[in-house]
Formats: C-alpha cells, sequence, structure tokens
C-alpha cells in the first residue's frame, strides 16, 4: 500500500479520512468494516470504498476499507 496523509479522503460520499478510519480502529476499536461504518459512516452509501470488488466507480478508488482493515487490525 502507498503512503497515504491523514487527510485523505477514503469515503468521498461521506467525506471520511483515512486519519478518522485508523483513529475508529486505534482508538475506538474497530475491527470490521461494518464497525468502520458505525462510527465513520465511511462504506455506508455507496459501498466503493469498501474493497476493490466493490467498487464500479471510475474512476476507480486508490485505497478501500478492507486494505486499511488488513493493515491496522491484527
Amino acid at each position: 500500500m502507498a503512503d497515504f496523509e491523514y487527510s485523505y479522503i477514503v469515503c468521498s460520499c461521506k467525506n471520511v479520512t483515512l486519519g478518522e478510519i485508523i483513529c475508529s480502529i486505534k482508538d475506538n476499536g474497530a475491527k470490521t468494516i461494518e464497525e468502520i461504518g458505525e462510527m465513520t459512516d465511511a462504506g455506508t452509501a455507496c459501498g466503493c470504498c469498501k474493497s476493490k470488488e466493490d467498487d464500479f466507480g471510475n474512476p476507480t478508488m486508490e485505497l478501500y476499507l478492507d486494505q486499511i482493515v488488513n493493515k491496522f487490525v491484527s
């Protein structure tokens, strides 16, 4: 995964940043995409940000929730 700033918008529908998602994992204990969505609203609108397989947008996203979960959830 490339380096992204904490201000990078992961979910453009709900305007959720990478920093907010990492905070939901590290500080609030989110372990799944669903829990991240409950805490931040990320992935709760169109769902394109959940995974490459869910992304129907053009252009496609550069970073997905599943990649973030795989990197930060142990």
